[in-house]
């Protein structure tokens, strides 16, 4: 069984580019698969000093200083861009990157981000339904030489070039709720429980995802499971406070020897994980990737 790790930034944390680039580097140095971005816009609203880089600008620009790395959103919000515009976005990047691109993507769920951009924040069951539709431009985008596409919320009529480098981007879908899980079901690639779900609710979920599968008679095995972790290793201490901390306070982490984080890593892969996002503390990632690379990866 294969296991792979990526590492998550959280923009919204107030990550420079910089600080993001030296992470990435690290990540690709020592053997990690990926490099996941949240897709936010701000932390708080009054956090008026605290950085948040775009995802996809963030993105794209890892891209070409990277060479094996690959590069997704975990995960996007469905309803923060045009679908069609969206679904080009990401192909242009997987050009750019020579086919190194994950499509996470979500309902969406941060409300006060949407008021401040002026965006409509519709009732979970249309974002779901939203999600969908989104869905369903994106993959007709990447095969058709035009995508056609008239749903309740969302239509698209267009040529979309250029298409993926390998005719299709995986699809990553964040997220446990029942409803969501049913779409997981039918088009998802990967997908992602997060953050440190109890193992009795992620064994639970991949049930009822299992459940789903049946239904639309989907191959349970085809989809990937993934798990969101927040990890914190000892001789890996964070070495001053995130700035998004002047305004949520101090975050206290739990700072595990190599064999507790083996441990905690395991018992996900007991369950059927083969891939995990992690949030390392802010300032700590690189050492943390080491670490993990050198003294945890071998226990596991």
């Amino acid at each position: 069984m294969k296991i792979d790790y990526g590492v998550q930034i959280e923009p919204q944390f107030g990550y420079t580019y910089h600080h993001i680039r030296k992470v990435a580097k690290a990540a690709e140095k020592h053997g990690f698969e990926s490099l996941w971005t949240s897709d936010h816009f701000l932390i708080r609203p009054e956090a008026v000093d605290v950085n948040c880089l775009e995802c996809w600008t963030t993105l794209s620009a890892l891209a070409t200083e990277t060479t094996t790395l690959k590069l997704g959103n975990m995960v996007a919000s469905q309803s923060y861009r045009n679908p069609a515009l969206h679904a080009n976005i990401a192909a242009s990047l997987d050009h750019i990157s020579e086919g190194r691109v994950y499509f996470g993507i979500g309902a969406g769920w941060k409300e006060v981000e949407y008021k401040a951009y002026n965006m409509q924040f519709p009732k979970p069951r249309v974002r779901l339904q939203q999600l969908e539709e989104a869905i369903e431009i994106a993959t007709r985008m990447w095969r058709e030489p035009v995508a056609k596409y008239d749903g309740k919320h969302y239509s698209a009529n267009t040529v979309s070039m250029p298409k993926p480098e390998k005719k299709h981007i995986p699809i990553v879908i964040g997220g446990m709720g029942t409803q969501l899980l049913k779409i997981t079901a039918k088009h998802a690639d990967v997908s992602n429980f997060a953050w440190n779900t109890p193992l009795d609710t992620y064994k639970n979920k991949l049930a009822v995802l299992k459940k789903h599968c049946r239904r639309y008679d989907r191959d349970y095995e085809d989809i990937r499971k993934s798990a969101g972790l927040h990890l914190a290793l000892a001789t890996a201490e964070a070495p001053a406070k995130a700035p998004y901390e002047k305004y949520s306070g101090t975050r206290n982490w739990d700072y595990k020897s190599p064999k507790d984080a083996a441990d905690f890593i395991r018992g996900y892969k007991d369950l059927g994980a083969t891939h995990f996002v992690i949030v390392f503390p802010f300032g700590a990632e690189s050492e943390s990737i080491k670490i993990l690379m050198e003294k945890v990866a071998p226990l596991i």
